[in-house]
């Protein structure tokens, strides 16, 4: 009895390390998408080690986990389950910064700034605009006012109670997520809006003069002017920004709440 009483311990401290194993692959796959958290300056080390971290502060809290045999065929699907909620929420917490992506690509190539690239493998592609890296930073700063890293955290503790460990991929949620990035273009094409109209009346009015006057030097003219013309908009819509972030912000908050509804009522 004595020689069997170890193992059986060992047995129950395995199985309740289990209960960390699902809620880590989780917060893996949000770190690796969610703003800031994916960024180049946090190493995967660091991440792993927040990850660890915040797993065994939050994990006692959570909701009970099921007995599921990690090793076995539903325990791997159970892992990749955390892992698709994980990187749908690290995605839709990134769609705020893509919509400003968007805003800055369009903005400089309005601009005839499009040459003007920044190194940023960060998003998947190997450079992005400087206007876009503008606001970027401008949006991190805003990120950490609003205390978006505890809001992150926030999102993904309540997520357990609306999809908990093995209840399954819900269809519904999946469809406002595709809704959500419809809704990313056509936010950022009210932000764009104005300084596009402002662009394209620039370079209407300097076509009309290059039809009265053929002899007119306008690509030294133009594009000087059009480019001060895009700074002069971009400065006069910088102010605000912090409306304009709070506002999708809230919007983006809506839709993840509809997301856990739906994934809880679709069980």
């Amino acid at each position: 009895m004595h020689a069997t009483e170890p193992l059986f311990q060992a047995s129950q401290y395995l199985q309740a390390l289990q209960g960390y194993w699902w809620p880590f692959c989780r917060l893996m796959a949000v770190f690796s998408m969610a703003p800031l958290f994916n960024h180049k300056a946090m190493s995967r080390k660091i991440r792993v080690l927040l990850a660890l971290v915040i797993t065994a502060a939050v994990g006692a809290a959570l909701p009970t986990v099921p007995q599921i045999d990690p090793l076995s065929a539903r325990g791997v699907m159970t892992a990749l389950e955390q892992i698709a909620f994980g990187l749908m929420l690290g995605l839709t917490l990134q769609l705020v910064f893509t919509v400003f992506s968007v805003v800055g690509e369009v903005v400089s190539s309005q601009m005839g700034m499009s040459m003007a690239r920044y190194n940023d493998p960060i998003n998947g592609v190997s450079s992005s605009s400087i206007v876009y890296q503008l606001y970027f930073v401008l949006l991190a700063f805003l990120f950490l006012a609003i205390d978006g890293h505890l809001l992150v955290l926030s999102v993904l503790f309540k997520s357990f109670s609306h999809w908990p460990v093995g209840s399954g991929l819900n269809y519904h949620s999946y469809t406002l997520f595709i809704k959500a990035i419809a809704w990313v273009f056509s936010a950022a094409v009210l932000l764009t809006l104005p300084m596009v109209f402002c662009m394209v009346l620039v370079q209407f009015c300097f076509g009309l003069l290059n039809r009265i006057s053929p002899s007119m030097n306008l690509f030294s003219l133009g594009f000087p002017i059009t480019i001060v013309v895009g700074l002069l908009c971009i400065y006069m819509t910088i102010p605000n920004l912090p409306e304009h972030y709070l506002h999708l912000t809230r919007e983006l908050l809506d839709n993840i709440g509809l997301m856990m509804e739906d994934g809880q009522g679709g069980q």
